[in-house]
């Protein structure tokens, strides 16, 4: 009955999204304009965002066409938004294309393509796609879209009428950085980026990702008021209500928190806590989060973000300790001190620090990721990029330098040539651990390395990429 009167609400509300768009001088338009095709041909048209002078951070493209005429095939995200949002769909049965994508980090205030549509013609005729005007170009949480310049092209279609080929209708609720993924915390990250346009970094924030993610902090007793308010601002976000529980939880999570929203009523809101891991429920007071500083060496040492629940319990540990063997395995603390000193030349130092060992003896790591015995005479270069030389070049004969080179190549498009270059391809070879980590540099050295790579960092010498990324100074981001 809950959900049923949110929804009942949420339908009114999303209905009465009447923002006055007419001062609002972004847009988005359709390349070609015009095209003309045989039946049976595929053909693309992209959609482009001009901003404006707008800073802009979340787009949705809402996009018509006429179903008996076309058929879509696929979407491709473009780079100027590298970050796929929830709730995406194709309709091959009403003409129907609704994608979303945002921009951590700064916002996009130049023209770009938003992304490309694939179209298959089936039958001749003259066909119009065109932006709907429930399309959306966000900035902070305003709505920056000019409704009066929304584009269109004109298709014109000859030959004889050929068989649909694609499924009538395709959807998609989480990033596409995460699609291979079920873990709750995970889709969790990705409504959070949406609304909150960053990554979580404090307290509040981690305790609003586990309400998205495990509805930890609905209180009970609705808020009408206020989840009204929160299913106006997902329905501008993402041009629909919510279509399954995570989405749902989302609203929680916008209405009872006040990270996403700062709520000035006298509503109580409620103490949040992941129920899962209890040893969480204590807040940091730090900063920086326990959870992100925990992420840091979690990708440092395993390459890749959390994606399974042993990974969550993995970062839990390095975040809250908690994971000292009873009986206490002096081999495995001695191998996971071996590991640490390779990675930082030093011995752990501070209680997270010792956590990291702990986490590396008492879980999994030891098992699944280290293959051979480590010695502690190894030189000072033979990090764990070491590992990863004798693994790369079993596929290839190239050296690491040549394969980094090569990396370099692929997100710039030349060759290195200055000091800040030659230093990006060190950091790539050897790895780099800054003094003072720069979050929202690294999060955008994510961005970036999944706009290149189409994937989020899983191995150490990807790892070593977003430090080259984020602090060789040889890259835009």
């Amino acid at each position: 009955m809950k959900k049923f009167a949110v929804l009942l609400i949420g339908l009114w509300a999303f209905g009465m999204v009447t923002t006055a768009y007419a001062a609002q001088a972004a847009t988005m338009s359709l390349s070609p304009t015009e095209k003309s095709v045989q039946t049976g041909e595929v053909f693309s048209v992209s959609i482009l965002v001009n901003p404006n002078g707008e800073e802009i951070d979340t787009a949705r493209a809402s996009v018509s066409y006429p179903a008996s005429l076309l058929e879509v095939t696929s979407f491709t995200l473009g780079s100027l938004f590298p970050s796929q949002a929830p709730g995406n769909s194709i309709d091959n049965t009403n003409g129907l294309i609704s994608q979303g994508a945002f921009k951590f980090g700064d916002p996009v205030v130049s023209s770009g393509t938003f992304g490309t549509i694939t179209f298959r013609a089936l039958s001749s005729g003259s066909a119009t796609i065109a932006v709907t005007s429930d399309s959306k170009l966000i900035s902070s949480g305003e709505e920056k879209i000019n409704v009066s310049a929304l584009g269109q092209s004109i298709i014109t279609i000859s030959g004889q009428t050929v068989e649909v080929t694609t499924p009538t209708t395709t959807s998609s609720t989480t990033s596409a950085t995460s699609s291979t993924s079920t873990n709750p915390e995970e889709q969790a990250l990705v409504y959070f980026g949406a609304f909150a346009g960053r990554m979580p970094s404090s307290s509040a924030d981690w305790d609003a990702n586990h309400c998205i993610a495990y509805d930890s902090c609905y209180p009970g007793t609705q808020n009408l008021e206020r989840e009204q308010k929160s299913l106006t601002l997902y329905t501008e976000k993402y041009g629909d209500i919510p279509r399954d529980s995570i989405g749902w939880n989302a609203i929680h999570a916008i209405a009872y928190t006040n990270v996403f929203i700062s709520w000035t009523d006298d509503v109580s809101l409620p103490t949040t806590s992941e129920q899962t891991t209890e040893t969480e429920e204590t807040a940091s007071t730090s900063e920086s989060s326990l959870e992100e500083q925990a992420l840091v060496y979690f990708g440092a040492f395993y390459g890749r973000m959390p994606s399974s629940e042993n990974d969550w319990n993995a970062l839990h540990c390095i975040a809250y300790g908690g994971c000292q063997g009873s009986p206490q395995n002096v081999l495995a603390e001695q191998e996971s001190l071996i590991i640490f000193g390779q990675k930082y030349a030093k011995m752990p130092e501070t209680s997270m620090e010792w956590n990291v060992i702990h986490t590396l003896a008492y879980t999994d790591y030891l098992e699944t990721d280290i293959t051979s015995t480590q010695t502690t005479d190894e030189s000072e270069k033979q990090t764990d990029t070491t590992e990863l030389e004798s693994t790369t070049t079993e596929s290839s004969e190239l050296t690491l330098e040549q394969q980094a080179i090569g990396w370099f190549g692929q997100i710039t498009g030349y060759l290195p040539s200055s000091d800040a270059d030659w230093l990006a391809i060190d950091y790539m070879v050897n790895g780099y651990t800054p003094e003072a980590q720069d979050l929202d540099k690294e999060s955008q050295a994510i961005a970036k390395f999944v706009q290149v790579f189409g994937y989020l960092p899983s191995s150490s010498y990807d790892w070593n990429i977003i430090s080259a990324l984020a602090y060789s100074g040889a890259f835009s981001l």
